[in-house]
């Protein structure tokens, strides 16, 4: 039996969650914010024309801002006041609405006219320097606009019931909504792993599916929220007749006794919202005919399992595209990331040899320079078994726009050791160092031969790169005394637990730890 409430409550419970969802305000803060800046730099550079215009898009975008804001402000007075269901309802709906609104109108093709008017500026301008982030905003306010839009269609009582691919969805929704949230969201603190993603038919809502899966995406992202490493991995593994969903973390963990509410508390509809976005959880799991378990230790993080019958046959139905979808924001978006990486690449452009023989010194300078906020460089780098750098990309944090490793390493950012050198709260300089986010990748960056793939290689390799990387930054003009946080310690230095008691671990002594082919005394 479906465990959720019935009639006007459920209705309430999922539209209090779609809501808490959203996380939108922030980005529309940040278009407009772009437009008014624009605006100022037209101003300031006397292109009056394109100002005029310019101008009355801007008015209306901030008119629909403004109701927007109105609505939200009624719905939470509703929530606050506990309003009967029918109220808060009605103010959600609305709120809702103004969102998709909202929404539409910054991915109405006439914005493009954005890239015309900033033609008219001179690259150095902040606008220009802005884009990258502006083009994030609106790839991410595609994402809401996309599950306002299947909202409103199950509500309307459309039906949405197909056949689809479980692998080919958490690649499609990691990459394009997931993947933005979890680095704005955690100031890429936390990043997110696909590992194995066995490909299994699914019959039933993909967009509640993909709801549920943001839920327990949330729900990891905010566990992690005190880590400085955090890591998120996703799997889905055949197991029959059923197909077995991981969301693996390694944030705060859970008690007993919050793991026993999770799985049985069917009533608190006011509650948390944590806890509501769990009924929906068990309510998506349950139309799918799946089961759900927890697995969580306090500090140490929580593994939920999903198990969902597959259909051994089925075709999966392609999925149709929403109208912002189809203005290929996508390839804009890459297309801007990458002409900021030529730009960059032609101003740091220096001898390979050079470059790597100083590596240690120019992740440094890159921290230096760096103009951002919190500043702060990025860097990927791989060290082959001749201790030899065979790759290394870096780049000082930008002042306008969140820098991603898939930004400074499209084609290699999984399959390499990715790091960053930023201020800790101290004010002292602290290094991070990430294990390759994909192990396929990672084994064909090093040539590994398919007989030779398995977990205990993969640790030993990297174990290996990070004592080698740790060795060639010390040795290429980094102090030895910066202390370095490492992804997965525990895994990748086991039985070493003198390592974790270091918070964090001193550059020097990562590098004097033993090769797994060097003897040990």
């Amino acid at each position: 039996m479906i465990d959720h409430p019935d009639g006007i409550k459920r209705d309430v419970a999922e539209t209090k969650f779609l809501i808490h969802d959203l996380r939108v305000e922030s980005f529309i803060n940040e278009v407009i914010h772009f437009h008014v800046t624009v605006n100022t730099d037209l101003e300031i550079y006397n292109v009056e024309q394109a100002q005029s215009f310019h101008s009355e898009d801007l008015q209306e975008l901030k008119a629909k801002a403004v109701d927007q804001r109105k609505t939200l402000q009624k719905y939470s007075n509703a929530v606050k006041s506990f309003s009967p269901d029918e109220a808060i309802l009605a103010a959600g709906k609305d709120y809702v609405k103004k969102v998709y609104d909202i929404c539409e109108l910054i991915l109405d093709p006439r914005w493009g006219r954005a890239d015309k008017v900033l033609s008219f500026l001179p690259r150095d301008s902040r606008s220009v320097r802005s884009k990258p982030h502006y083009m994030n905003c609106i790839r991410w306010i595609c994402g809401v606009y996309y599950r306002i839009h299947y909202f409103m269609e199950e509500k309307n009582n459309k039906n949405l019931d197909e056949e689809f691919d479980i692998a080919e969805e958490l690649q499609d929704f990691v990459r394009n909504v997931v993947y933005g949230y979890v680095t704005e969201k955690s100031a890429a603190r936390v990043e997110i792993r696909l590992d194995t993603l066995d490909s299994a038919i699914l019959q039933g809502n993909r967009y509640r599916f993909r709801r549920m899966f943001f839920n327990l995406v949330m729900n990891a992202v905010d566990a992690m929220s005190h880590k400085k490493l955090g890591v998120l991995t996703i799997s889905d593994e055949l197991d029959g007749d059923h197909v077995v969903l991981r969301a693996r973390d390694n944030g705060s963990g859970m008690t007993e006794e919050k793991i026993r509410q999770l799985l049985t508390d069917k009533k608190s509809l006011d509650g948390e919202l944590h806890s509501l976005g769990f009924v929906f959880v068990r309510q998506t799991i349950a139309e799918f005919a799946g089961t759900l378990s927890i697995d969580s230790q306090v500090d140490k993080g929580t593994e939920v399992a999903i198990s969902l019958p597959h259909r051994v046959g089925g075709k999966a139905t392609p999925r149709k595209p929403v109208e912002c979808e189809k203005l290929d924001l996508l390839r804009k978006f890459d297309n801007v990331r990458g002409q900021g990486r030529m730009e960059y690449a032609k101003k740091t452009a220096k001898p390979l040899d050079d470059k790597h023989s100083t590596c240690g010194e120019v992740i440094y300078a890159d921290y230096m320079v760096s103009d951002a906020q919190f500043p702060g460089s990025i860097f990927a780098i791989g060290i082959d078994g001749d201790n030899k750098i065979d790759f290394f990309t870096h780049r000082p944090y930008d002042r306008y726009w969140n820098i991603t490793h898939e930004d400074l390493s499209p084609m290699f950012f999984e399959a390499t050791v990715r790091g960053r050198l930023e201020e800790e709260e101290d004010k002292t300089t602290a290094l991070i160092l990430k294990a390759p986010q994909n192990v396929r990748e990672y084994f064909e960056f090093r040539g590994v031969a398919d007989a030779d793939r398995n977990p205990e290689k993969y640790v030993e390799l990297v174990h290996d790169e990070f004592i080698r990387i740790a060795r060639t930054l010390i040795g290429t003009g980094m102090s030895p005394d910066i202390g370095v946080r490492l992804t997965d310690l525990g895994k990748f230095f086991p039985q070493q637990e003198e390592l974790a008691k270091l918070d964090p671990l001193p550059l020097e002594i990562l590098a004097k730890q033993h090769l797994s082919a060097e003897k040990k005394p």
